[in-house]
């Protein structure tokens, strides 16, 4: 079980004596940033809690196989692409709950980044996990608990997951030669790696501008805006590496702190669709004001 998986032994051990004893819960909540194997652990731990089997899972019995399939109808993961998982989705989810389990003794339910719920979503859920049906388990996926209702977390057993070390995200992707801006901007995550994999060059230059950016004058760093922001698609990305780097340099100096607030106030503007050349302007010279000002 989980052989499959890189990273997060101590999960792997607290799921499969879940398994092993049958204490299985009602509700999970699997909690830990983007991209470090939290749904490859759900789904892994829902064929367990499904197999009917010996040794679960099996991958022989007929609840495994057809999970194999992704045509179990015992297993239901909601994997929204939207930015909400909306009030009808869950309340679909809802009906198919009071339904009993047809090729196993259990029904299990995966909400994925389950933070995007509307709050009326999760409205409709909290019964569902106040008085559950004795058969259905519900796993919530999420990278963000401060989003969902304190009443629904206080119903869940929690399970946080840890950051992938640098040598199991070169593992995973096969890839030996990774250099150090990607891993310094993966923070432990493989989906962060690969999404700055291609990209060095922008984020080399971020590194290199604004690790000095008490030996540049402003002219030169908004000089340096159609270089390191034309790509808007990356602005997140790019953002988030600043903040690593300004974040390290508050260690030498203190002015670097007011930096990071800097780059959330316009990650925030960005968010509500802000001019976007307006804003980038912006954080540049009040970020070059900050440490020089």
């Amino acid at each position: 079980m989980f052989s499959n998986i890189l990273g997060n032994e101590n999960n792997k051990k607290i799921l499969e004596t879940s398994i092993k004893t049958g204490n299985i819960s009602h509700s999970y909540m699997f909690i830990g940033k983007d991209g470090i194997g939290k749904f490859m652990f759900a789904k892994e731990f829902a064929k367990a809690i499904l197999c009917i089997g010996e040794e679960k899972p099996c991958n022989q019995c007929e609840a495994c196989i057809s999970f194999n399939g992704e045509n179990n109808p015992d297993i239901t993961i909601i994997d929204e692409e939207e930015k909400s998982i909306k009030t009808e989705t869950i309340k679909e989810m809802v009906k198919g709950v009071y339904e009993k389990p047809i090729k196993s003794s259990k029904k299990v339910y995966i909400i994925n980044d389950s933070q995007k719920m509307t709050k009326e979503a999760q409205n409709s859920l909290l019964k569902t996990l106040e008085e559950p049906p004795e058969y259905v388990v519900i796993i919530l996926i999420t990278e963000n608990e401060n989003l969902l209702l304190n009443t629904i977390k206080s119903r869940c057993t929690k399970i946080k997951f840890n950051s992938l070390s640098n040598n199991q995200i070169k593992q995973i992707l096969n890839e030996s030669n990774l250099s150090e801006t990607v891993l310094e901007l993966a923070e432990g995550s493989v989906s962060r790696a690969l999404t700055a994999q291609g990209k060095e060059e922008i984020f080399n230059s971020v590194k290199e501008t604004f690790s000095n950016l008490e030996k540049i004058n402003i002219i030169d760093l908004l000089n340096k805006k159609d270089v390191i922001f034309k790509d808007k698609e990356s602005i997140e990305e790019i953002l988030n590496y600043l903040n690593i780097i300004l974040f390290n340099k508050t260690k030498e100096n203190t002015k670097y702190i007011d930096c990071i607030s800097i780059i959330e106030e316009t990650k925030d503007r960005l968010k509500k669709n802000s001019n976007y050349d307006m804003s980038i302007d912006n954080l540049l010279l009040k970020i070059w004001e900050a440490i020089n000002g």
